[in-house]
């Protein structure tokens, strides 16, 4: 698979990260503390996120007798959790605020030991011979998220009042440098987008929308983490399924079949968050109060 040009890595990578920068800057310690009392359903969540939702891709790549670039680029984003802005996608539908950022860093941290795993059993059920070593994994989602999450996250507890100064603008800054990378994309790899067709952008779509209903379920009768577990289920990580196309030498149709999936999850999350904005609101539970270095507090 060739490499994509160097500006386009650039503006990727500078994206993802201010967008867990920002991230961080929201993310407190007794956020983190208030999350891990519901350790139970922590775990209950993982499994949902690492084992159905892969093994719904996988039912539906046999079922449906996909093959070649189009099943590939499924299941590779299919076993890929963790994406950069599920977080944030989490915090916009709702639940408990607290909550979204510990089941996140589970997923991030997990995905080190998961997603070598998930290859060994493909190559079982396909005969193929996928690869990537856990040490891969662990610096693309240290690069891509800890690292600007952990930099957010102690600029808010060592500075909270520079935090709390710049998080809105850079919040800003992250959604229109994501909008523009969509849009860079779409131009990137419309041409490959035209040639496999529709089927990665369907399957992407009837994935993520069984990946919320399985997401929601695995909650339990804990309604204010439910938005949360939901999106953790659905999304998956791009970044990740293209590097094990890259170590594996898989041609470009797979890197498009992996975007094609990649506008259909958004699509239903997207959907998914406007909903509980607007039609849903009695899970929310308030937003954790921010306290800053002079004893006052803020509504975060």
């Amino acid at each position: 698979m060739s490499a994509p040009p160097t500006g386009l890595t650039l503006l990727v990578g500078a994206t993802l990260f201010t967008v867990m920068l920002s991230l961080g800057l929201m993310l407190g310690r007794e956020q983190i503390a208030a999350a891990l009392q519901r350790r139970v359903v922590l775990a209950a969540l993982l499994f949902a996120v690492v084992v159905p939702v892969p093994a719904m891709a996988v039912l539906l790549v046999k079922l449906s007798g996909l093959r070649g670039a189009v099943g590939a680029g499924i299941l590779l984003m299919a076993i890929s959790p963790g994406a950069p802005v599920a977080l944030r996608r989490a915090i916009e539908a709702g639940g408990h605020s607290a909550f979204a950022p510990a089941l996140h860093l589970a997923i991030v941290m997990s995905a080190v030991a998961t997603v070598p795993a998930s290859l060994a059993i493909l190559d079982a059920i396909f005969e193929k011979h996928f690869t990537v070593s856990p040490l891969a994994v662990a610096r693309q989602m240290f690069i891509a998220q800890i690292l600007p999450l952990a930099l957010g996250a102690s600029l808010r507890t060592f500075r909270p009042a520079t935090a709390e100064r710049i998080e809105p603008g850079l919040t800003r800054a992250s959604n229109l440098m994501l909008l523009a990378l969509a849009l860079v994309l779409l131009v990137v790899f419309r041409r490959l987008l035209e040639e496999i067709g529709w089927t990665p952008f369907i399957a992407g779509a009837g994935l993520s929308a069984c990946a919320l209903v399985v997401g929601a379920a695995f909650a339990g009768q804990d309604a204010a983490v439910r938005p949360a577990g939901a999106v953790a289920a659905a999304m998956r990580n791009p970044g990740l399924a293209l590097l094990i196309a890259a170590v594996n030498d898989l041609p470009a149709p797979v890197v498009a079949s992996v975007f094609g999936y990649t506008l259909g999850l958004a699509l239903i999350v997207t959907v998914f968050v406007v909903w509980r904005g607007t039609g849903a609101p009695q899970g929310r539970e308030p937003a954790p109060r921010r306290s800053h270095s002079d004893g006052t507090s803020l509504r975060g």
